[in-house]
């Protein structure tokens, strides 16, 4: 036990410092098995034991879902390259609302107040030994290199998750030509960002040109869904594809001036698009 308690201060290995992630597999649900008997003390027969039984349950059970709340974030926090600390203890406070359950309990059997407390407390460390601090500072904050690498992705997949959706709003037409052509132009747009490295400051230099050309096209999406009766004239048709068609060729062209994309062709950008997303779809 010193042993642990001794890791759970050190520098180098102290959860509450985000270096050691408690088990995934910790069994938290299993702990209701560790008081269940000591609950049967408080029912006697009367009204208040049953009632007293019950606050007894339930505080245990908040305390419980703290602990798995705050485990479940933890491992998050460790799989993550950077991460920020979580804003709420949920570990501490559900180790402490654990070892209170059991004080209490204890307090029922054992009139010295002093047992009941040691008690709780030694309840309180072995929670702490079983479960380890929740993280007290932000993870990889330190690296700009990775910061910078983690904010671009997530800027990225922002993009793609947007062309995605207005896609799936185009799908509601129900017009497989319009669709098609949509799709070609987004993927223009999406293999263009796929080639700028993530490790420079290129892809947020042009991210608020990216988000206005977006914010047209699912402007005009939206227009087109909403005709009237859902009927698309041909004359909308022809409108809408000109404008995106017009809009993309223009950020390509942009696109292509900065150096983004440089050396290869339509195609090319369209099927490695394609190739990545099958395969985060196959991880996912």
């Amino acid at each position: 036990m010193a042993i642990q308690l001794k890791s759970l201060m050190d520098n180098d290995r102290s959860a509450s410092l985000g270096k050691a992630a408690p088990g995934e597999d910790v069994p938290v649900g299993f702990m209701v098995l560790a008081t269940s008997p000591l609950i049967l003390w408080l029912l006697d027969g009367t009204v208040a034991g049953f009632a007293s039984a019950i606050l007894i349950i339930t505080l245990f059970g908040v305390g419980l879902l703290f602990l798995s709340i705050g485990q479940r974030a933890h491992v998050a926090y460790d799989a993550a390259e950077v991460a920020a600390r979580p804003r709420i203890p949920f570990k501490l406070i559900g180790s402490t609302i654990v070892a209170l359950v059991v004080g209490l309990l204890a307090t029922t059997k054992i009139e010295v107040a002093t047992v009941p407390l040691v008690i709780a407390l030694s309840t309180f460390i072995l929670c702490l030994i079983s479960f380890g601090l929740d993280p007290m500072r932000d993870k990889g904050m330190d690296n700009p290199a990775r910061k910078l690498r983690i904010i671009n992705t997530q800027l990225y997949q922002d993009f793609d998750d947007r062309c995605e959706t207005l896609l799936i709003s185009l799908s509601r037409l129900e017009d497989d030509d319009l669709y098609e052509r949509t799709r070609v132009a987004v993927n223009t747009i999406m293999g263009l960002l796929g080639t700028i490295d993530v490790a420079t400051t290129t892809l947020q230099r042009i991210a608020p040109s990216v988000s206005k050309l977006l914010d047209k096209m699912e402007l005009e999406v939206a227009m087109l869904v909403d005709a009237p009766e859902g009927k698309v004239t041909p004359f909308q048709r022809r409108k809408f594809l000109i404008k995106v068609q017009a809009l993309v060729d223009t950020f390509e062209s942009r696109a292509r001036q900065r150096g983004i994309g440089k050396g290869r062709d339509n195609f090319e950008l369209q099927t490695d698009l394609l190739f990545n997303r099958m395969h985060r779809y196959h991880a996912a």
